[in-house]
């Protein structure tokens, strides 16, 4: 069975034309990388432990329409070919990816903020270790706690999970882009 946050990725239409129609695309997909689940890292191990996303920023680039982001970093007719859904380690961090090869648009998400969940520690948020972003932070989370000895496997995987929490994702510029499309989300949980 296919998680909701792929199902979210798969449904993903692109801008079909007109660059407004991506917030709502977007929000549709941040809610459900925000609310439905988490990255299990070590599944089955001792050592296991959840990344939930808090934070995310869109890219989006059409290589023969209108809408140009220069900053994404996969583009061009020559970079198809990753499955939908494929994480992508890259200077800025991590990408989520869902490009459409037919329609010619390069499409992802990069990981932000997230909040680590480890059996028997306390709960801790990556900004609250460090006050700026720093891409290496998700790496070593995400890849450098894998520990592919424990059980012969490199164990990453998204678990859906209802989250009961009532939240939104609410819209914000992207962090050190100059430009006023709202294309990063954070999660924000109403009390």
């Amino acid at each position: 069975m296919e998680s909701r946050l792929f199902q979210a990725l798969k449904a993903f239409k692109g801008a079909e034309g007109c660059e407004a129609n991506l917030f709502e695309e977007f929000k549709k997909i941040a809610e459900a990388a925000f609310f439905s689940g988490y990255f299990l890292i070590n599944g089955g191990c001792k050592d296991a432990y959840k990344l939930k996303l808090t934070c995310i920023e869109f890219y989006y680039h059409e290589d023969d329409g209108y809408i140009k982001d220069k900053i994404k970093y996969l583009k061009g007719k020559d970079e198809f070919g990753y499955a939908l859904g494929a994480v992508c380690p890259n200077p800025s961090g991590v990408d989520v990816l869902f490009d459409d090869p037919q329609k010619k648009y390069h499409a992802s998400f990069l990981i932000r903020g997230y909040k680590a969940i480890e059996p028997g520690k306390k709960e801790w948020e990556n900004n609250e270790k460090r006050k700026d972003w720093a891409p290496h932070d998700f790496w070593y989370d995400f890849f450098g706690g894998a520990n592919m000895l424990s059980n012969g496997k490199f164990c990453i995987e998204w678990i859906d999970e209802s989250d009961e929490t009532l939240g939104y994702a609410e819209p914000m510029q992207r962090i050190k882009i100059n430009d006023n499309r709202l294309w990063g989300f954070k999660r924000v949980e109403k009390l």
